[in-house]
């Protein structure tokens, strides 16, 4: 419940300090979520749009970052960002919580969300640093949450970031056709002599996973009763479903002899496990209880690391 409140810390904001009409923000949810499906949405026209994604869509975007922050950056040295294409300050929120006097540096096209992006973060972090517009010589991480696969340009703006910054995440929504633009970015990125492929890959092979098949993942996202108004949903939680690539300058020795790409299918005496290797290879064994790592192994999750090698 705690992780819960905090997620929504943003809703509340909305709620206090810029006002809250359901009727109007009904509104500008669909025609947010008509622009998501039919791929016109440009920006955010006025203020209700923005708030209708703070209830709408923040908390599943957030929530991917959060996890992706604990699993790859959290134990890093990060004291800058370049957050580009930075939306209202998703990615940069997060990584609030797990960084303090960060100077951010907002690059977005759509003012009036990059001000209030800036307002978000000096609200609830106003120890951190805010720089709008202006590109550093160098930052500890760059960052395109949920912006590279929207642009045509993407190699001079990728280009761009990797020449200035030491890690970098790219985040995506886990669809059939964003995991065809991460493998063009993935592949791009390996020609590159010091670009080193940390996640989600254990390898840097060629992606080994067949035509109809795609690489993503997936977070459990609660529902606030606003967010469920809005969507029409009666659910209490929705899931939310990503794609991602972390880079890094500096070589990394990968312990793990795989990662689970899928669910574990559970059964009476056994486990089916799909497991991409770090062979670059995609394996389905089959862990009968007899096996030593039986009761570990029934206890992971789609996306977990897995430390023993498995046939």
């Amino acid at each position: 419940m705690a992780s819960f409140f905090y997620m929504n810390f943003l809703q509340q904001y909305v709620h206090e300090y810029l006002g809250w009409n359901i009727k109007d923000l009904k509104i500008s949810s669909q025609e947010l979520q008509h622009g998501y499906r039919t791929r016109t949405r440009t920006g955010y026209k006025d203020k209700q749009q923005i708030q209708a994604y703070v209830f709408t869509r923040f908390p599943d975007t957030y929530q991917v970052c959060l996890q992706l922050i604990g699993e790859h950056i959290k134990e890093l040295e990060i004291n800058s960002v370049l957050d580009w294409g930075c939306g209202i300050g998703t990615a940069s929120l997060a990584l609030s919580k797990y960084f303090e006097n960060i100077e951010y540096f907002l690059i977005e096209q759509d003012k009036q969300a990059k001000d209030y992006a800036a307002q978000f973060i000096k609200h609830f972090y106003p120890n951190n640093v805010i720089q709008q517009d202006i590109l550093p010589e160098k930052v500890d991480l760059g960052v395109f949450s949920y912006s590279l696969g929207e642009s045509d340009n993407w190699k001079k703006h990728l280009d761009d970031v990797w020449s200035r910054t030491n890690h970098l995440l790219i985040v995506e929504p886990g669809t059939t056709a964003h995991f065809q633009k991460l493998l063009k970015i993935r592949d791009y990125l390996l020609l590159k002599k010091d670009a080193y492929l940390v996640g989600p890959c254990y390898h840097s092979q060629s992606c080994p996973l067949k035509e109809k098949d795609w690489c993503h993942f997936s977070v459990n996202v609660p529902r606030s009763k606003e967010h469920k108004i809005l969507k029409n949903a009666q659910r209490g939680f929705e899931f939310e479903a990503y794609g991602y690539l972390f880079f890094s300058k500096t070589s990394k020795m990968h312990d793990e002899f795989g990662r689970l790409i899928a669910s574990p299918r559970i059964h009476g005496g056994h486990i089916n496990l799909k497991i991409c290797t770090r062979k670059g290879e995609i394996i389905e064994p089959t862990i009968s209880k007899s096996h030593q790592d039986y009761k570990q192994l029934k206890k992971s999750v789609w996306g977990d690391g897995i430390k023993n090698e498995l046939h």
